[in-house]
């Protein structure tokens, strides 16, 4: 939609109307990026007071008629669940379990859940029609591996075979398969037949970005490998 037009940027930090006319030295080399990439666009930038600059405002401040907040989980058809789950009431009647199982009020719920106390914090006993739901939530966030889920979910929420669950659930993950493989392959290191007479291989780079000097924040090196 910009490339190609003739346009103006308005902007209430005075300062930046001058930003192609100051010296590049003067620039850091990531203000020169900047300013570069803005430069292939368009350099003709103006100045607009704040109380003025209402679009940008309007960008940037979206009205909200009320926060609301929408938790993944609902909480009263949890304690339902655990009510009408074998599991869990047979977990209840095992004395020779380390969990520590009692009603507890749970945030904001109208309906107590069964929760472990044995850590000192209520951990909501998950029946299993919500645990690959809890696991989805909080995975997705950031696709973390199998030792952080665990602690973030085992510090939040118990059931039984926790770790095995969320070890299985997160080797299955296809965005973590795709974007975390164990093996990676490793190209072997080249080699070069040695020259014969100078130009026969020449070697280019470039070096930086470096301090700014004349403008110049880059150096293009060569070397000839018959002669160095």
């Amino acid at each position: 939609m910009l490339d190609g037009r003739e346009f103006q940027i308005y902007t209430d930090q005075k300062p930046l109307i001058y930003a192609f006319k100051q010296n590049p030295d003067k620039c850091s080399p990531k203000q020169l990026r900047h300013l570069d990439f803005i430069s292939q666009y368009s350099t003709d930038i103006r100045h607009v007071q704040g109380s003025k600059n209402v679009v940008a405002d309007s960008l940037s401040r979206i009205e909200l008629n009320s926060i609301t907040n929408s938790p993944f989980l609902n909480f009263c058809e949890l304690a339902k669940a655990q009510q009408n789950d074998p599991e869990t009431q047979k977990l209840l009647q095992d004395k020779s379990s380390s969990l520590q199982l009692a009603l507890k009020p749970y945030l904001s719920t109208i309906s107590d859940l069964i929760c472990d106390i044995s850590t000192g914090s209520s951990r909501p006993l998950v029946p299993e029609s919500f645990r690959r739901l809890i696991f989805e939530q909080l995975h997705n966030i950031s696709h973390p591996g199998i030792a952080v889920m665990t602690k973030l979910i085992s510090a939040r929420y118990v059931w039984p075979n926790m770790k095995r669950n969320i070890k299985e659930w997160v080797r299955c993950c296809e965005p973590c398969q795709r974007s975390k493989a164990q093996r990676h392959t490793k190209a072997p290191l080249g080699t070069f037949s040695l020259p014969d007479a100078r130009f026969q291989q020449i070697h280019i780079d470039i070096v930086g970005p470096l301090l700014p000097s004349d403008g110049c924040i880059y150096l293009l090196t060569m070397i000839d490998r018959f002669s160095r």
